[in-house]
């Protein structure tokens, strides 16, 4: 059920090719020598499939005392998203350090070597492990034997994606598994035989041993592959991403202290303004997005992002756009920017060389087709980080989420400017000391916007209208794009930034419908992990961009690609503009997109489907107010140390429920003191994750200890005049709780005023925690 209904009623890069000549492009394993107990047939499954082993019927094998594993193909694939980042294992880092097959195994209970080649077996049935080497440990009678191993799993970037999962699940298995040095890397090693894996529980029980290590062996191989399958998806959503994304520590997070693991259950999130980590509901929907791509043949790309780009479509375009899909909302003003890039050209085309300013002539005076884009950005400070470099066509990140090139901040996107000058204009919301909203806000952003279109009859304005900022600001009116837009036609490109996505569900197909494209994300309001974003284009629109691409010569589309192609994959624009897909470079779709956008999705669709079987948008709206109200009036009673700010309710379609989901609040160290500058309003961020009890002043108080241990996510600060603000925000899955009935009001509410009490805390005693606990 979409959420408008509800309102009614990859990426591999090309790196990845070595590593899936080694695990399966389409997810079966490959290589290895086999070796198996006499009567054990390996059966290779699905990636979804568990490995199983089982014994042969009685003359099934008719004698034969050879391993007998029944093997998929292998299928190397030659696609590379670019060749320039081809990076070659040596088959000969993959090949057995030495050729020390076992001999065959003798059935005795407690057999090392009968367990070492029944779990060898096992091993190379799965596509999660690559068997490295077998080491005779000892040869006398107490014979022990060692099997090393890689663990990995299909689409991984390298060597180093397999270190790292090996490392993960041997630190977790500590004293079953150890890690081992072989050839210049360490790999995993299990000795055997196993102590007791032989022994029936039930010891007046008949067993045979031979069952019995069948049985378990393939239980434990079991239990490592699920492993490794969980650190797999998380080692995997996190690529394909710019340098926010960048991981650290054993729990690996980011700057803004998430990651891809499950969002711990005694984190107290009230940060989905500024990013999240997945519930676990959403990480099991990115594992099985992740099976279906290892399932899958060479289309599952094309059509697993096909199926996210239909859902998505339909919660939210009503029927009245076609979605791009992009890693962030950032760099998702790529899009907009081109649909101006083009419209600029066709009018450069159509008008006199002699009309335009000298810059857009050749010396002989004729014209050189080059277009010409203003963008306006509203709420400059309160929208995305980079979002101006990104109007004017330049790298805000100094790494892109394809191709693993470093880049330099407000360096050009390669070829795009040759076709069109790009500039952009910051126009702040706020007035200088007060910190309120411009009363002539409008008027600051029209004039700007004229003064564009008139000193260039190619111009074209790409005008923001922001439905939410990092503050909950709604900037300019909507009034606005509408007058310029009749006034100008498509020389205006009038776009919704709604990547905040705290709005009512009617919002965006109304904008689709009357003004133009739309910027959105899964990772602000649903609290899918970060990050996940897309571009909704009206069907109109698209139906111009196709026309403008049709009749530009394969160069100028050529070069758009080339300046895309940092960003986006051809299975990330799909259908919707035919000519540029394919003039995008072949590969793999993104697979952290993909997967961030599977969890994404659950977030959405589960709260869709709440809020229709629990009275519809009218009855989660009440929820949103009923939070949003207690919330304010709890914020105001931690004074002098904590100070609300007033928010900006709009109404109607504006703000869900019609109130600002997201409370702002200014801190200082007491009464008189200066509120906090948003550099110590970083360190009251990091400090509100933490247990800090420890290091609270001696005079402190229980109750204030165990405010103190409550780990807190709340939103990043945001530098506004007047003062730096944290946020504290209503997200989704809060939401759900309270409309399903899972949690009340009242225990939330409690949740809310510990949070706050923290906050308070943490600014009475900053000077001293900062000293001790920092």
């Amino acid at each position: 059920m979409s959420y408008a209904t509800a309102a009614s009623a990859p990426a591999m890069n090309t790196r990845a090719f070595a590593v899936s000549r080694v695990f399966g492009a389409n997810g079966r394993a490959s290589g290895g020598r086999s070796g198996a107990s006499s009567n054990l047939v390996i059966n290779r499954k699905p990636a979804s499939t568990p490995v199983r082993a089982r014994l042969v019927n009685d003359g099934q094998q008719a004698g034969n005392k050879q391993p007998r594993i029944i093997e998929g193909g292998v299928r190397h694939s030659m696609r590379v998203t670019r060749l320039r980042d081809l990076v070659e294992i040596s088959p000969d880092l993959w090949a057995p350090s030495e050729d020390s097959g076992f001999p065959a195994p003798v059935a005795a209970k407690g057999d090392g070597l009968a367990q070492a080649a029944i779990f060898k077996a096992l091993l190379l049935a799965s596509q999660h492990f690559r068997l490295y080497s077998q080491k005779t440990i000892s040869d006398d009678n107490d014979g022990a034997y060692g099997v090393r191993f890689l663990m990995g799993s299909p689409r991984m970037e390298g060597l180093d994606d397999v270190d790292r999962v090996t490392k993960c699940v041997c630190d977790r298995d500590h004293g079953l598994l150890e890690l081992v040095p072989e050839s210049g890397m360490m790999v995993a090693e299990i000795k055997f035989p196993l102590p007791a894996l032989e022994t029936p529980a039930d010891t007046s029980a008949p067993s045979d041993p031979e069952t019995l290590r069948v049985e378990r062996l393939t239980a434990l191989v079991l239990a490592l592959e699920a492993q490794v399958v969980d650190e797999s998806v998380v080692c995997l959503m996190e690529k394909g991403s710019d340098d926010r994304s960048t991981f650290h520590g054993t729990a690996r997070h980011n700057k803004y202290f998430t990651g891809m693991y499950a969002r711990a259950p005694d984190l107290l999130h009230r940060g989905t303004c500024t990013s999240s980590s997945p519930t676990p509901g959403a990480l099991e929907a990115s594992k099985e997005m992740l099976h279906r791509l290892w399932e899958g043949e060479e289309e599952s790309d094309v059509h697993l992002m096909e199926e996210v780009r239909d859902r998505v479509e339909a919660l939210f375009c009503g029927g009245n756009g076609r979605m791009v899909v992009h890693p962030s909302g950032t760099d998702a003003e790529t899009m907009p920017l081109l649909q101006a890039v083009l419209e600029s050209r066709a009018l450069a085309r159509s008008v006199p060389a002699a009309a335009r300013p000298a810059r857009f002539s050749n010396p002989d005076g004729s014209a050189t087709g080059r277009g010409n884009v203003v963008s306006l950005v509203a709420c400059a400070g309160e929208v995305g980080s980079g979002t101006t470099e990104a109007c004017m066509g330049r790298f805000f990140s100094k790494a892109v989420p394809l191709g693993g090139n470093r880049v330099a901040m407000g360096q050009e996107l390669p070829a795009l400017h040759h076709l069109a000058a790009m500039e952009a204009v910051d126009l702040v919301a706020r007035a200088d000391g007060s910190g309120d909203p411009c009363s002539d806000y409008d008027d600051v952003v029209e004039a700007a916007a004229r003064a564009a279109l008139a000193s260039d009859p190619a111009a074209v304005v790409v005008l923001h209208t922001v439905a939410g900022s990092k503050t909950g600001l709604r900037l300019p009116s909507p009034e606005l794009s509408t007058r310029l837009r009749a006034e100008f036609g498509a020389r205006v490109v009038s776009v919704l930034d709604a990547c905040q996505m705290r709005h009512h569900p009617s919002l965006i197909p109304e904008w689709l419908d009357q003004q133009g494209p739309v910027l959105m994300t899964s990772s602000k309001f649903f609290g899918g992990p970060s990050f996940g974003s897309g571009v909704f284009f009206p069907h109109a629109a698209v139906a111009r961009m196709n026309q403008h691409l049709d009749v530009e010569p394969p160069a100028t589309v050529a070069a758009i690609a080339e300046a895309c192609a940092s960003y986006l994959t051809h299975h990330d624009i799909g259908d919707v503009l035919p000519k540029l897909h394919d003039a995008m470079p072949p590969g793999f779709c993104n697979v952290g997109v993909l997967l961030r956008w599977a969890a994404g999705l659950h977030e959405m669709e589960t709260l869709a489907d709440a809020t229709a079987a629990n009275g519809g948008i009218a009855a989660t709206e009440v929820a949103v107010r009923s939070w949003v109200y207690a919330v304010r009036e709890q914020a105001t009673h931690f004074q002098p140390f904590l100070e609300y700010v007033p928010a900006e309710d709009y109404g109607g379609a504006w703000q869900l429920g019609g109130v600002n989901t997201i409370v702002s609040v200014r801190l200082r160290a007491g009464a008189g003191e200066a509120f906090f500058s948003t550099a110590e309003l970083k360190q009251v961020y990091s400090l509100m994750t933490t247990d800090f009890s420890e290091f609270l002043m001696p005079e402190s108080s229980m109750a204030e200890r165990r405010v103190a241990s409550q780990r807190c996510l709340t939103g990043q600060p945001v530098d506004v005049p007047g003062g730096s603000v944290l946020r504290t925000v209503l997200g989704a899955a809060q939401l759900k709780d309270l409309v399903s009935g899972k949690q009340q009001l009242a225990p939330m509410l409690e949740d809310d005023r510990v949070l706050l009490a923290k906050l308070a805390l943490i600014a009475s005693q900053f000077r001293h925690l900062v000293t001790h606990a920092l």
